[in-house]
């Protein structure tokens, strides 16, 4: 199991109609980047930042009630969040400076500015590392397999 990212999280969906659901991921990896992921963003989704609508976040070895209370409502009671605020959150909870990205976009320049004022760095990755992943989210089961594509 040492090639795999497990952990509790909740998937935010973004706009006027926002959410936050718990969820769980396992997500296979090379067991040497598995292994340094304490916490991480995955979108399996948007090829670019503009068109993220969901996002994945994640905390290794966590489990869903301790998420829920060190991130989960920490977010809900900003009631709004820019991405720096749910990086920072996710960094603050977990006690992790490096907070690692699996998607096909990179933050913009101003959030990586506001992320490093406070000691916080993203480490992107492509998502196509990720060999394969179960997603849980509410009571759907999701399933990507390798080669991760794009809906």
């Amino acid at each position: 199991m040492d090639e795999y990212l497990i952990g509790a999280g909740a998937l935010l969906t973004a706009g006027p109609e926002g959410s936050i659901t718990a969820a769980s991921l396992h997500a296979q990896m090379a067991p040497a980047l598995a292994g340094e992921v304490e916490a991480a963003l995955v979108d399996f989704e948007a090829s670019r930042l503009a068109e993220v609508s969901r996002l994945l976040i994640v905390a290794s070895g966590w489990r869903g009630p301790q998420f829920r209370s060190a991130v989960v409502q920490r977010l809900l009671a900003q009631r709004q969040c820019e991405l720096a605020d749910v990086v920072l959150t996710l960094a603050e909870a977990t006690g992790a400076r490096n907070i690692h990205l699996f998607a096909r976009w990179r933050p913009d320049e101003a959030t990586g500015v506001r992320l490093a004022e406070r000691g916080v760095s993203i480490v992107a990755h492509p998502l196509e590392v990720i060999g394969q992943a179960a997603l849980v989210c509410g009571q759907r089961l999701e399933r990507w397999r390798p080669p991760v594509r794009a809906a």
